[in-house]
């Protein structure tokens, strides 16, 4: 007799019709809307709002049907990125619209001189951690009672 392990998937379809563009404060509602459905403990207003003020931070959104579906959230530094958040809205997720914002985002890194890409996870975000382990990210270090609730986050790498 043998034993299988068997998982339950969503099937993951690619959307047609995408595009990107640089967000604006304009957009800063909608990206609130996703914020605030994806995340347990979402940013506020004012810290996404900053993330406009700062020169060295980039908002890339991703459109389906002229509508922003998602949002990447990184800042640059000397020789490296880091993904402040990236989300996707609940009923588009699973869909490749994560996977197409971290394909620009690598396509975009040959402007900068960026030699890694850095980012930190919740380690209970497991579907989150296998996204990013699939592009090559490794698990460097942990930061213990990282996030407001305590728990621990997994730093990932991918060297560039």
């Amino acid at each position: 007799m043998s034993w299988g392990i068997f998982t339950k998937t969503k099937l993951t379809t690619r959307l047609i019709n995408t595009s990107f563009k640089e967000a604006t404060r304009q957009d800063i509602d909608e990206i609130l809307t996703i914020e605030q459905s994806v995340f347990a403990t979402p940013w506020s207003r004012q810290k996404l709002l900053d993330s406009f003020s700062n020169p060295n931070a980039h908002v890339q959104l991703i459109m389906h049907n002229e509508q922003i579906s998602g949002y990447l959230i990184t800042l640059n530094s000397i020789d490296f990125l880091d993904i402040l958040t990236l989300a996707i809205a609940p009923q588009l997720q699973r869909q490749g619209l994560g996977k197409r914002l971290l394909d620009d985002l690598l396509q975009r890194l040959e402007l900068h001189n960026a030699q890694a890409i850095l980012l930190e996870v919740r380690i209970s975000n497991v579907s989150a951690i296998n996204f990013y382990q699939q592009y090559g990210f490794e698990l460097i270090d942990t930061r213990e009672k990282y996030y407001s609730n305590l728990e621990d986050a997994k730093i990932l790498r991918l060297l560039i």
